[in-house]
């Protein structure tokens, strides 16, 4: 059982090679050309600073130039140049750098024709894929090793990895020498500022003899790639068998693994001949040792393949096995596994073990030390699991991956990311240069916490807490910034979606908010810059979960009239508003109302003062509670009938009668306690993160 279904891992294995060599075949000869257009499209940078290289082409010029000068002074111990030779000479190569690029792009064009005619060459055994390969080694150790054993699908898997391997290393090769061209084009204005002196113009000359090696190579890229399309289609046709009846799998096998070996190290071979060209391409180390790891690991494979993969198939033959394996193969696996497993620090592993997975966790490491990013699910693997379990994700990976999994994270500059279970720390980096750490918490592992947050969806789906300090902080709990117009009814629905329809916000200031309705506006204060108020409010919620304070709308006392001709007026303005209050009243005193207070005279000489509940705290003492026409509620407190005594003046001095001061006897109300007012919301101090709760 075992056999078949290794023969189905070696059979998916094989067809992913191919159909990755089938994949990237044929596109880089047709992108990678004689001209500029890759190199300015994926990096316009360099056409944008091709400038400054001329400026600084220039400048080196003319030190060159001057030091060259300076030295004739010193007559024939300094074996000076020619003054008027060098003059000429750094006004001639001062003109050259002015015009290097479009030099370049002569000499490019040059070499175009033999590029161009090359590509152009057709031949019927090139027009074939990948694909065939697989089958044609397989037909061809069949007949070796006569039969399709263990032995026979190692030397299957060895040789395709082999030549894959190698045909990758091409490309890879060409795509550098197609770079070097680039960098030798747009670093022109360099080396024409090294041709003015005698001294230095050597310099000039070695770029020029390494211009045209480079494009030399470029020309043989075709070459290479185009010879050993051709006899890969050979072979497929073939078998590799030769017109004078020898020939074998191996032989051809041996031929094209020299012809891509002789391919990639073709710019040793021109610089043995005194060429001048720029060494590309990696060290043998790393082939050797994917080659042993792929070894061991499918050896390992061998014995552990039915428990590592689940198969529980009972069909027979190839196919069978190949779908089998195929299935237990994307439910064990997920997306860059491999590259989780080997950044994880402690916790339980994902992917495969064995000598595989050390394989896999090898690769995964490096491919993590070269830039590759988690996807979301690799680290929801971690961040959803419980903390003994999940093990820990930190270092320069998390940075960039973190993105991945938080969706709002994304663009950020961040440093510092620790990804574990349940539990997520980063620090933010904003483009204002402000510092902002960000804690993270699992809402399934942890309760809700008592201090200002948000909430946050990861790419799987789960709900996080976020919790924010520091100096940007603010950018993490901030709602949008309002204008007040009526045009924005559906921003601020999809913002506050318990907002009563109707509602206009306008921001007037960082974490406050001006709410308009027809009943009249208050004040909405985010939680994560106040601190809770003593007065009346209600809790409104955002769309991210953070939590702002909308203070109760003040009540609103009518306007009262001054003097006594209006003492009828503000009497039934006053029983038109507070209908609830039976005591005839005899006048109003409204000079208080835009403070939220106003008072009420009795023909007894008592009086009433009645002060709003959504400004004042509840008085010490006797009160009643009133409920205005609008629905405001009032505290009155009563008073009782009073004379004092007050203080005569007259321009602004008091009257004296001898030595005393003259008073009058002024008839007033004496109130027994005064309730105190509510204060603003006090700003919430910048304290450390408190975490919540973990759940039991």
């Amino acid at each position: 059982m075992l056999d078949w279904i290794f023969e189905g891992i070696v059979t998916w294995i094989s067809s992913i090679v191919s159909q990755m060599m089938d994949a990237v075949s044929g596109l880089f000869l047709q992108a990678l050309g004689t001209d500029m257009t890759a190199m300015e499209e994926y990096f316009p940078f360099v056409s944008k600073a091709f400038t400054v290289m001329q400026y600084t082409a220039w400048a080196i010029l003319f030190l060159v130039t001057v030091w060259q000068l300076f030295r004739v002074f010193g007559g024939p111990i300094t074996e000076a140049e020619n003054p008027w030779v060098l003059l000429a000479r750094g006004s001639i190569f001062a003109l050259l750098i002015g015009y290097a690029k479009p030099i370049f792009m002569i000499v490019l064009d040059i070499a175009r024709a033999p590029y161009t005619a090359l590509m152009e060459i057709t031949m019927s055994a090139e027009d074939f894929t990948f694909a065939g390969v697989e089958q044609a080694l397989s037909n061809g150790l069949t007949t070796i090793v006569a039969i399709v054993s263990v032995v026979g699908l190692l030397l299957l898997i060895i040789l395709e990895i082999a030549l894959g391997w190698n045909y990758f290393k091409l490309l890879l090769e060409t795509v550098e020498r197609y770079i070097v061209v680039g960098v030798l084009c747009y670093t022109s204005p360099l080396a024409f500022s090294m041709g003015a002196s005698k001294t230095t113009a050597p310099v000039f000359k070695s770029w020029c003899r390494m211009v045209g090696s480079q494009l030399l190579l470029l020309v043989m890229n075709v070459w290479f790639l185009r010879g050993f399309n051709s006899s890969m289609g050979q072979y497929i046709g073939n078998g590799g068998a030769l017109s004078t009846g020898q020939g074998s799998i191996f032989l051809w096998l041996f031929c094209a693994l020299a012809f891509l070996k002789t391919a990639q190290k073709f710019d040793s071979y021109l610089a043995a001949m005194g060429l001048n060209v720029a060494q590309t391409g990696s060290s043998m180390g790393m082939e050797l040792m994917m080659a042993a790891r792929v070894i061991s690991g499918v050896g390992g494979g061998v014995r552990n393949a039915g428990s590592m993969f689940h198969s529980t198939s009972t069909a027979t033959g190839t196919g069978a096995a190949a779908s089998g394996f195929a299935s237990g193969f994307a439910s064990r696996f997920k997306p860059n596994s491999f590259v989780r497993d080997a950044v994880v620090d402690g916790g339980s592993r994902m992917g495969a073990g064995g000598s595989i997975g050390f394989v896999g966790r090898a690769f995964g490491g490096m491919a993590a030390r070269n830039g590759v990013t988690l996807t979301g699910d690799s680290i929801s693997s971690v961040a959803s699991r419980n903390p003994g379990v999940s093990g820990t994700i930190a270092g320069d990976i998390a940075d960039r991956s973190l993105g991945n999994y938080m969706p709002q994270m994304q663009g950020q500059q961040l440093k510092d990311t620790q990804i574990t279970g349940g539990q997520i720390s980063t620090t933010s980096i904003g483009a204002d240069g402000k510092s902002t750490a960000l804690e993270m918490y699992n809402a399934s592992q942890f309760e809700k916490p008592d201090a200002p947050h948000s909430v946050v969806t990861a790419s799987d789906g789960s709900q996080w807490y976020q919790m924010a300090s520091g100096a940007g902080a603010g950018a993490f709990y901030d709602a949008p910034a309002f204008m007040g117009s009526p045009s924005e009814a559906a921003q601020v629905a999809a913002t506050f979606p318990d907002a009563s329809e109707g509602t206009t916000l306008r921001t007037v200031g960082d974490g406050v908010i001006e709410a308009s309705s027809d009943s009249g506006n208050t004040m909405w204060y985010n939680s994560a810059y106040y601190d809770e108020p003593d007065a009346p409010h209600t809790i409104m919620q955002s769309a991210n979960g953070v939590d702002w304070y909308a203070m109760q709308q003040h009540a609103e006392a009518p306007v009262f009239e001054q003097g006594e001709a209006a003492f009828a007026y503000n009497q039934a303005q006053f029983q038109a508003f507070m209908p609830g209050y039976e005591q005839q009243v005899s006048s109003v005193d409204g000079s208080g109302r835009m403070d939220g207070h106003f008072e009420v005279r009795h023909e007894n000489g008592s009086g009433t003062m009645f002060y709003d509940t959504s400004q004042y705290a509840a008085p010490r003492g006797d009160y009643q509670v009133f409920e205005d026409a609008r629905g405001g509620q009032w505290f009155a407190i009563r008073g009782e009938a009073a004379v004092e005594r007050k203080p005569v003046y007259q321009d602004g001095k008091p009257v004296y009668d001898g030595d005393s001061v003259r008073t009058v006897s002024v008839e007033t109300v004496r109130y027994k306690n005064t309730p105190s007012r509510f204060g603003d919301p006090k700003p919430r101090s910048k304290g450390e993160i408190k975490p919540p709760r973990r759940k039991r």
